[in-house]
């Protein structure tokens, strides 16, 4: 397969990678180019820009929630009708889950798509020794090339120049392009990274989108992803194999919640979800007042923190989806989801509001952020395992647990990650799960599939 490609890596985490690879596929796009968006790692916040700049959705990268299959799966699958694909890459270009290594990092996608590399690197306050920094990185890339340079934060065309004199003297990586600091140009953020990107921010990503097309060449970054090689897929392994499933198509109904409270999913889970049947409806918990007609219920994480009082005012929906509970309806809850399905939770002002109370627990806000990935055990079966399987996914909030009821039954234990409490994870009550854990349905088929058959056996009832 060949697909032009190009990642578009930085130093560290805070280099303006989202801002730059934003403005790229906008630029791209602006010639006519069919462009689709990537994010490295477990993200919910930066596809939000791509998909809002290309009218895609942007997909994830990630060998530990998805394997080295599952990467390729998703890539090939999302690539079959753009002209290009612009691979946003995570934290520094060499950071990932080892220090001696590259896994889970974005050098290690770069190497398995074979994918010519973009480096950003902040210019602000430094002049020839950036040369050292590029000259560096160039070094440790093993199994793909840094192809070009694109500076973030110069302070003008002067300092542009010195720069890129320096890098191109030192090195012969050609540097394609900067952008100049403007606060104007900054990202909003809050306690989880970036504002997700909806219509309140479009005039930012156009201003992003105008400025990049101006000072960084388009036409070499389109002929450094050109240079990308053929590209061999690697075959599934048998834990990976697609299911096979007799369900018709948009059989099995299932309810997402979608709004400001929850948004953060993973575009391939909808996607194999449909593939097994389910037809999908989304609505809002915080503004609509009737829980869809659906087998299943699926909320996923977001800012249940921030929208608490509204949640709570909204009865309507809390009561019915308390019966949908109580009437054995399947329920697949996800940090974010947890906190809803618990009896109360704390908003940011530390207020407490009543959930809907599916789970016999509490959350509360907190100043500490748990994150990084998780790797489970099920010691019981639930909703989405059985007994004994191994689910691999990550953890990203600043909420905990408080008051779980001492008879909580648990799905999981937690061989990596830290779960609701005692490195235990999967609150199970009736028909619903909730965790903190979040999990990507190309690594989890079996769990895609499991909530299928549980949603096929509530619609018969």
């Amino acid at each position: 397969m060949i697909k032009p490609r190009v990642v578009i890596a930085g130093t560290t985490s805070d280099s303006g990678k989202t801002t730059i690879a934003t403005g790229l596929m906008g630029a791209l796009g602006k010639k006519g180019i069919v462009v689709q968006g990537f994010k490295v790692g477990p993200d919910y916040l930066d596809p939000s820009y791509h998909t809002r700049i290309t009218g895609r959705p942007s997909r994830n990268l990630d060998t530990w929630l998805m394997s080295e299959h599952g990467v390729f799966e998703t890539f090939r699958n999302a690539t079959r009708d753009a002209d290009i694909a612009v691979i946003e890459g995570v934290m520094g270009l060499f950071d990932g889950s080892s220090s001696t290594s590259d896994q889970q990092s974005t050098a290690e996608i770069a190497c398995l798509l074979e994918s010519p590399t973009i480096l950003v690197v902040n210019a602000h306050a430094v002049g020839r020794s950036v040369a050292a920094q590029v000259l560096g990185f160039a070094k440790m890339a093993n199994g793909f090339e840094i192809k070009g340079v694109i500076l973030n934060r110069t302070s003008g065309e002067k300092h542009f120049q010195l720069c890129k004199e320096a890098i191109e003297h030192e090195t012969s990586i050609p540097v394609v392009g900067h952008l100049r600091f403007d606060k104007e140009l900054e990202l909003p953020s809050r306690h989880l990274g970036l504002h997700t990107a909806t219509k309140e921010l479009d005039e930012k990503i156009q201003l992003i989108n105008r400025v990049v097309a101006e000072t960084v060449d388009i036409d070499s970054v389109k002929s450094i992803a050109m240079e990308a090689p053929q590209l061999s897929l690697i075959d599934a392994n048998d834990d990976e194999k697609e299911p096979m499933m007799s369900v018709p198509s948009g059989r099995i109904r299932i309810g997402v919640a979608l709004d400001e409270s929850f948004s953060f999913y993973y575009e391939d889970n909808f996607d194999e979800l449909r593939r097994l049947g389910a037809d999908i409806r989304f609505f809002s918990p915080n503004h609509e007042k009737q829980l869809p007609d659906v087998d299943l219920f699926y909320v996923g994480g977001g800012y249940p923190e921030i929208n608490a009082a509204a949640l709570e005012e909204n009865n309507s929906m809390r009561h019915q989806v308390r019966k949908a509970f109580e009437d054995g309806m399947p329920i697949y809850a996800e940090c974010g989801g947890l906190m809803y399905l618990g009896r109360e939770t704390t908003s940011l002002d530390g207020k407490k509001h009543k959930m809907v109370g599916a789970f016999d627990l509490d959350t509360e806000f907190t100043r500490r952020l748990t994150l990084g990935y998780t790797e489970l055990e099920s010691v019981a079966d639930n909703p989405i395992s059985i007994r004994g399987d191994r689910l691999y996914g990550h953890e990203f909030h600043y909420s905990s647990a408080a008051n779980v009821a001492k008879d909580c039954k648990f799905a999981f234990r937690l061989i990596r990650g830290k779960g609701i409490t005692n490195s235990m994870d999967g609150c199970i009550s009736q028909n619903a799960l909730g965790c903190y854990t979040h999990l990507h349905f190309r690594r989890a088929k079996k769990s895609a599939r499991k909530l299928i058959e549980l949603a096929q056996q509530y619609s018969r009832k």
